[in-house]
């Protein structure tokens, strides 16, 4: 099931998908209150400046400009370093490019700031698989798994621990 991904074919899993789907990481999963008595209005006006490179990377990523996706995922993280999807997505499209050592450190990076978005365990378990370090992705799918027992998502659950059977026979 997972030797398409030793192919390197990697892209952001949407919280809205199913965990096997492969999509991009959506913006929808950002989302800021907004309290007419709030005194922080330039914090949100920052967060859109990063999230409208977000959005423009996902549009860029989705027609294949990887090098414009890159550049404004990496901006959007610039603007706002607690997007956690900008570096998930930067870090697919570095693993898309085979650049594995380089998108290890994105995935981390989301799961430090988001850690119970199973999206991010499982994509970076796939990258850990494409290195060969087997039980260490098996740990990261665990850890997705488990997250998706909890938020109810059983059927994408139980897809995952057929994987992790597969991977460790």
């Amino acid at each position: 099931m997972l030797s398409g991904y030793k192919k390197n074919r990697f892209l952001g899993v949407t919280a809205s998908t199913s965990l096997l789907t492969v999509a991009l990481v959506c913006a929808a999963n950002i989302s800021l209150p907004v309290r007419a008595e709030s005194p922080v209005k330039n914090i949100l006006v920052q967060n859109t400046g990063a999230n409208e490179y977000f959005q423009q990377g996902l549009s860029l990523a989705a027609k294949q400009d990887r090098e414009g996706a890159e550049a404004a995922f990496r901006r959007a993280i610039q603007i706002d370093p607690n997007l956690a999807e900008a570096y998930a997505n930067l870090g697919s499209l570095l693993a898309n490019q085979n650049k594995l050592e380089e998108a290890v450190p994105n995935f981390q990076t989301a799961i430090r700031l988001k850690p119970n978005v199973p999206e991010f365990h499982y994509m970076f378990g796939q990258v850990l698989y494409a290195q060969d370090k087997i039980s260490d992705a098996v740990e990261s799918f665990k850890k997705a798994r488990d997250l998706l027992k909890k938020q109810g998502k059983t059927q994408e659950a139980n897809s995952l621990e057929r994987v992790i059977k597969n991977i460790t026979k």
